[in-house]
């Protein structure tokens, strides 16, 4: 992982240089299969298996957490894994782990009938003196490429000691991330026998812990190469079970303390506050969601994902950052206990020679059932939720677009064109003040496209989005819809009236029009549209004086504006309604 203190600031700005260039695929097969320009019936399987029990049942049953274990104790045998290690011993260095990876991938192609393919994601970058590195990645071609986008499940395979260019120390780097590193290649080798809509890549990536960099080549790869990203899964320090001196917050009690039925879920948010609209956290309540309705009846010890409103730990980021910022929806995956905070500070074992695969703890085990420091059975209970998820959005419906209209103690939501069509749709609804980032409850609506939630109280906060559902399946759900009382004048409005529509045409090129719907007009209501990047940072203010029926608005992007934004509404200075719009 990643340490953005200021104490090492120093150092990683002196082990490597800014630029990062020549970035490639170099399997042309892999590049056309990313980009979606190939024939579907080449990777058929000569039986196909892409009912969603059989995903989420074999998933569960054929997760093997011996098998991770045996390649982390394969890994450890390379000694060092620093990014500017040995790039040509085929035992030693992150060149002879790298070309392992490479070949388990080719072994899981064989048994999968060849449909994986196999490829490394070159890029140069002066890290620790090494100027060439590569990725790893295993792309299982999606059956329908009439809606590209792609998934991605990745983790990083380097490591390091406290110092960050140290290529002679030994660096086992079992929790930090060995863990993650065999999480994805377990992917692969269990979810190539299935066969899913969308093309998934499972990742390794390099470069993390001295700036982020494999994650960057291959997101500016993906953005470069214009493919559409539906979410990214990454996997950082996921096996390790007991909890460090120094770990980061938000993190563990006290050292040595056990937790193996918790994970965190990091995502991001424009803000701390919770009612911010943020695909990164809708794609987080719906990994929870399935985690407590799907998968924990089917294993001896559920799980509990904790939300986490923060993207990552304090001070320290991810492989999933680099995505995000380039506008794709994704989320890291971290165990609940965490040995250390990068530092490389004994007694904690993180970035050390000791982060070993460790055989006991000899620690009271609170009544927890697992004690390895890197734990076979917590870690595979991670690599199910990861590819349960992973395997019902690649074949879910896309989301959908709903109409939301509040009658004062009620909303309406309707559901029209092609999302009409599903008949069967979910509604998660959230309350502010509930002290909960999950959805507080699930509605589920069959043989109808009118939607209708009840006795809601015109005095509180509420965010309601839709999910289309296709054979049991749900779609990611929309952007949250955000219902605020808004105060005018002393008086609290108890009928909202205001629709924000989505923006037409999206995506758009150089202007696009946002329709503002107003059933009843809001008295003396100053209102706006807020343009913002998902960074947050606001891009233009449009004032609208709103009257009864449909006000236009019509933006246009400054110079250099382009990839995901974000339009809202503002009421009295109050965010009443966001979506997001896409330009080209």
């Amino acid at each position: 992982m990643k340490k953005a203190l200021l104490f090492l600031s120093g150092l990683i700005i002196a082990a490597s240089s800014v630029a990062q260039f020549n970035i490639t695929v170099t399997n042309p097969e892999a590049i056309e299969v990313l980009k979606g320009n190939y024939d579907p019936a080449t990777y058929m399987p000569g039986m196909v298996i892409n009912d969603p029990d059989s995903i989420l049942l074999g998933v569960v049953s054929r997760v093997s957490g011996d098998t991770m274990i045996a390649y982390l104790q394969h890994i450890d045998t390379y000694f060092n894994r620093n990014t500017g290690s040995d790039t040509i011993s085929e035992t030693r260095g992150i060149g002879a782990v790298r070309r392992w990876i490479h070949k388990k991938f080719m072994e899981y192609r064989a048994s999968s009938e060849g449909r994986l393919v196999v490829t490394y994601n070159q890029f140069q970058q002066n890290v620790c003196g090494q100027a060439w590195h590569r990725n790893v990645l295993a792309i299982l071609p999606g059956l329908d490429t009439t809606n590209k986008e792609i998934m991605i499940v990745q983790g990083h395979f380097d490591t390091r000691c406290q110092n960050g260019c140290d290529t002679s120390c030994y660096t086992p780097g079992m929790e930090d991330n060995g863990s993650g590193t065999v999480l994805v290649m377990e992917l692969a080798r269990i979810m190539s026998r299935y066969a899913f809509d969308h093309t998934i890549v499972f990742a390794c990536l390099t470069g993390e812990d001295q700036g982020l960099y494999g994650a960057k080549a291959f997101s500016r790869w993906i953005l470069d190469n214009e493919i559409p990203v539906r979410s990214v899964f990454n996997n950082d320090v996921i096996g390790g079970i007991a909890c460090g001196m120094t770990s980061s917050p938000p993190s563990c009690p006290y050292f040595n303390h056990i937790d193996s039925t918790h994970v965190r879920l990091f995502s991001y948010s424009v803000s701390n506050d919770s009612a911010r609209v943020s695909a990164h956290k809708q794609l987080g309540r719906y990994i929870v969601m399935h985690q407590e309705e799907l998968i924990n009846p089917l294993l001896e010890t559920p799980m509990t994902i904790n939300l986490i409103i923060s993207e990552d730990r304090t001070g320290r980021s991810g492989d999933h950052i680099p995505f995000r910022q380039k506008g794709y929806t994704a989320i890291r995956f971290c165990s609940q206990n965490e040995h250390g905070n990068g530092a490389g500070t004994p007694p904690d074992r993180q970035h050390t020679s000791d982060d070993i695969l460790g055989l006991d703890l000899s620690i009271p085990p609170d009544g927890i059932i697992d004690s390895f420091f890197v734990d076979p059975g917590y870690l595979r209970r991670n690599t199910i939720m990861n590819g349960v998820n992973l395997g019902w959005l690649a074949i879910a419906p896309p989301s959908p677009d709903p109409d939301f209209v509040f009658t004062g103690d009620a909303m309406e939501i309707n559901l029209t064109g092609a999302d009409s069509l599903y008949q069967h749709y979910r509604v998660g609804l959230r309350m502010k003040g509930s002290g909960s980032l999950n959805f507080d409850t699930v509605y589920t609506y069959t043989g109808t496209n009118h939607l209708l939630i009840e006795g809601l109280d015109p005095n509180k906060t509420y965010y309601f989005s839709v999910a289309n559902v296709l054979n049991g399946v749900e779609s990611l759900f929309c952007d949250e819809f955000s219902l605020y009382p808004v105060g005018i004048e002393g008086y609290m409005l108890k009928e909202w009236g205001v629709i924000l529509h989505q923006n037409r045409p999206n995506p758009f090129l150089t202007k696009t029009e946002i329709v503002i719907e107003v059933t009843r007009e809001p008295a003396n209501s100053r209102a706006e549209i807020i343009i913002t990047e998902m960074t947050g940072r606001v891009i233009s203010r449009i004032p609208v004086e709103l009257q009864p029926g449909m006000n236009s608005v019509e933006f246009s992007p400054p110079p250099g504006i382009h990839g995901l934004l974000t339009f809202s509404l503002s009421l009295n200075g109050v965010i009443a309604a966001t979506r997001k719009m896409s330009v080209l």
